[in-house]
């Protein structure tokens, strides 16, 4: 089973009828809006807003939490506002909307913030605030299939579902949410369904990455989840600044952010903001993947004015300024 998921509707009063656009339709949108609001703070929402906002849209994002990517450390998560909030996006988190409506052509929304309720009003409106899995049918069938509480497919470690010949795989079994997991919960469940040997699936180092300008990419833990783990982490943080490539690109927003087990020679969490933060991510992936040893990887040869020394040099910090070295130092 694959069938996917679809943008979730909210159950905000007023949404559903007003016309509001959700992420699939804001891509093929009639017109450029002259405002627009965006519901929500995390991968599409802010992909979305800053589209639009170079586009010419004057644009509002409105976020429930206290901060966008909520689920991401704060330094990281106020970096890249901050740069969003530099090319005219007004951010505003912490914020309850209480009711949409329509007037006329324009929207009104009744929202809530510190507490004082106010009228944001815009030509359209985006709201990304999920996604809800494409379960209809799967649960009154002869083969009905159990769901969790939140509709997802309910599958083990294997992706077996409460049918033992019936596999899931993709957006419909929840969490992590990507083309490239799908792939691999397909081909995994594929062989586990044709009886090679189980295998439980293993996101230990998948890495993400929000295509924001700068982006953002991330693998393994935060400094919150490692302290949820119990695990004690020393923290190098390396400024764009720092990286040669950069320099000469011209473009140094952002930071390499990196955590290590404390007392271990082993990377446990990697965060790049980065104008091309996807492209530094992968050696950091791999080192979480493959245990390398911090201290090898960071003595290893990378070629000079390239993004991925950022990764060496972030790698170095752990232990000294790599300010102070000179060019391609080890």
């Amino acid at each position: 089973m694959a069938t996917g998921a679809r943008p979730a509707m909210p159950p905000i009063p007023g949404l559903a009828d007003s016309g509001a656009w959700d992420s699939t339709r804001a891509l093929s949108a009639p017109f450029l809006p002259e405002r627009l609001v965006v519901l929500g703070g995390r991968y599409i929402a802010l992909e979305l807003g800053q589209m639009f906002a170079r586009l010419g849209s004057e644009v509002t994002v409105l976020q429930r939490s206290e901060r966008i990517l909520p689920a991401d450390d704060p330094d990281v998560a106020d970096a890249l506002a901050g740069y969003l909030a530099e090319e005219g996006m007004e951010i505003l988190p912490g914020t309850r909307i209480l009711e949409v409506r329509r007037s006329g052509e324009a929207f009104e929304l009744d929202i809530e913030r510190a507490g004082r309720r106010v009228i944001v009003r815009s030509d359209a409106v985006v709201h990304a605030l999920g996604r809800t899995p494409n379960t209809g049918g799967l649960t009154g069938s002869d083969f009905a299939l159990d769901l969790r509480r939140n509709g997802e497919l309910q599958v083990d470690d294997q992706l077996r579902t409460s049918q033992a010949n019936i596999f899931g795989a993709g957006d419909v079994i929840g969490d992590p949410a990507f083309v490239y997991s799908a792939a691999y919960e397909g081909a995994l469940a594929a062989d586990n369904a044709l009886g090679a040997e189980p295998r439980a699936r293993d996101y230990t180092a998948l890495p993400w990455v929000i295509f924001t300008d700068p982006q953002l990419a991330g693998v393994g833990l935060d400094e919150a989840a490692a302290a949820q783990a119990g695990i004690e982490v020393d923290v190098s943080v390396l400024p764009l600044d720092a990286v040669p490539r950069a320099l000469a690109a011209r473009d140094t927003r952002g930071f390499i952010k990196l955590l290590r087990a404390r007392g271990e020679d082993r990377l446990v969490g990697a965060r790049v903001l980065a104008p091309e933060g996807s492209e530094q991510i992968m050696e950091a992936a791999l080192m979480i993947k493959y245990r390398l040893p911090v201290s090898e990887v960071a003595a290893a040869f990378h070629p000079y004015l390239t993004q991925g020394e950022g990764i060496k040099l972030a790698l170095q910090t752990f232990d000294r300024n790599v300010k102070e070295l000179s060019c391609c130092a080890h």
